[in-house]
């Protein structure tokens, strides 16, 4: 009787123990889903963007700490893109500041290397000397402290490119990379329609706002015929290039799409991506969009048969003259087509670069070697000078032409790099393919900062050295993978038989 007693009585304390055990597993959990739940509710019907920026800022301190570094990479790559101002310098400066940190403590604590050395190395170090230099004309406390804001920025740039060829080390992680980067830049385009239907609608208060650049005493009457949408980034020339940067990609990820699922998403999302290019009514977004189809269908002429390739193009002119006229007529988009085809020429200069190139190649000679400092400054004293609107004179002028050959030393670098593709131009490759990718982004970058400069925000810079990063990461991989094709036959291995 007592052995029965004490087997209930231990049946029951096991049945006790294990009830708190799983009531200690769950109840954190569902309380946790319950607080997200409630939070996410509450956000989507009273967005209050300190709350959300600090969810994400939380999220990410928490990939860093738990997970692989490189998902803190993936995050930032998702928000980087919606940056937030801050009273010291932009979020994106911020948190690419703290996350080298955290990565730093954590390499400390087991022993592991802080970053991946590179090809690029060399002259970023000269690259970085250029914007120490440049220091030595500036003569005014406020240059100094935004300049000092610029170079900050510029090294949280660093930062993003070697935590980038330090943590993405596999085929698979480069393309979640750029598929995350894609789908990012697929929602920018998604609140350029969302201004284009309804201009001046915030998103988020205080953070995605579009009404930016279109208000005047309270209420939108700026630019609301003919405008030129800029989306969240609101520049419609930033905008432009970073569509015409990942058209090919979208329209590679639904080519190589199985899952017909996948296969729609990407092509919905290329579709978006050419709707929002043209809504900016920017012609070097226009020619970008044609040189990556160009370059594209020339990259990979032996990889598509040649009806498909040549019903793509045909696809391609039929859409943009298309969308382009629907635009002009049912919306308050202006035409790039009416642009591109009514631009004047004065001389070699197109009418609208006559107040920006020459004053700044004047303004550069003043100090030619190290620039007048990082910061750029529209209005200094009594003078006016309007943006370059170019990336090389940007840099000359800024940084002299120590910067600049920096700069284009980098270039080089990189351009070199992305011919690893040509090893496997002739058959399919995931990684060969997205180098292809990554060398039609390469040569519209190039051609585009001749009538941009993607210096000016707290962005653009940002996927400047992304872009870097995929190159380097895809061409180690290519190397190493060539490097492992023609291991040298071990010593006394016999002759295989014809």
């Amino acid at each position: 009787m007592n052995t029965t007693v004490e087997k209930t009585q231990r049946r029951g304390t096991a049945w006790l123990g294990h009830g708190l055990d799983l009531a200690v597993r769950i109840v954190p959990v569902a309380t946790l889903v319950a607080i997200g739940a409630l939070f996410s509710a509450e956000q989507a019907v009273k967005p209050q963007h300190r709350a959300i920026k600090a969810a994400l800022f939380l999220g990410l301190m928490a990939f860093m700490l738990r997970f692989e570094m490189v998902y803190a990479v993936y995050l930032f790559a998702v928000l980087f893109i919606f940056p937030s101002g801050i009273s010291i310098a932009s979020s994106n400066s911020v948190l690419m500041t703290v996350i080298p940190m955290i990565w730093a403590v954590r390499a400390a604590s087991t022993k592991t290397r802080l970053f991946r050395r590179t090809a690029l190395d060399a002259p970023v170090a000269v690259f970085l000397l250029a914007y120490v230099l440049s220091f030595m004309n500036v003569d005014t406390n406020h240059l100094l402290i935004m300049g000092l804001k610029v170079f900050w920025r510029q090294l949280a740039c660093f930062a993003f490119f070697y935590m980038i060829v330090t943590f993405v080390d596999t085929p698979e992680k480069l393309t979640r990379l750029l598929k995350l980067m894609a789908i990012t830049i697929t929602l920018v385009m998604l609140t350029a329609i969302v201004e284009l239907v309804a201009p001046g609608t915030v998103i988020v208060p205080g953070w995605i706002d579009l009404s930016r650049g279109l208000e005047e005493g309270g209420r939108l009457a700026v630019r609301v015929h003919k405008m030129r949408v800029g989306g969240v980034l609101a520049s419609d020339a930033n905008l432009a290039d970073f569509g015409s940067f990942v058209f090919c990609l979208l329209a590679y990820f639904a080519w190589k799409a199985r899952n017909p699922a996948d296969k729609v998403f990407w092509a919905l999302a290329t579709a978006a991506t050419l709707v929002g290019v043209l809504s900016t009514g920017n012609r070097g977004g226009l020619i970008g969009l044609a040189i990556a189809i160009a370059y594209t269908s020339f990259l990979f002429r032996r990889k598509v048969p040649f009806r498909q390739l040549s019903a793509t193009l045909l696809t391609f002119v039929v859409l943009v003259v298309v969308v382009a006229t629907l635009l002009d007529r049912y919306t308050v988009a202006t035409s790039p087509l009416d642009r591109l085809l009514h631009t004047q020429m004065v001389g070699m200069v197109p009418e609208t670069r006559t107040m920006t190139w020459a004053p700044s190649l004047a303004k550069s000679m003043e100090h030619p070697f190290f620039g007048h400092g990082p910061y750029f400054d529209v209005v200094q004293g009594l003078a006016f000078q309007f943006w370059p609107h170019n990336a090389y004179l940007f840099y000359l002028q800024t940084l002299g032409l120590f910067g600049l050959g920096a700069f284009v030393w980098i270039m080089a670098r990189i351009y070199r790099m992305t011919l690893a593709e040509r090893v496997w131009r002739y058959e399919s490759h995931p990684v060969g393919d997205l180098m292809a990718l990554a060398r039609v982004w390469f040569v519209v970058f190039a051609v585009l900062q001749l009538r941009s400069d993607h210096q000016r925000d707290d962005i653009y810079p940002y996927m400047v050295w992304l872009w870097f990063g995929v190159v380097v990461v895809a061409e180690r991989l290519l190397r190493e993978e060539a490097e492992a094709a023609v291991q040298p036959v071990p010593a006394g291995a016999g002759v295989p038989a014809r």
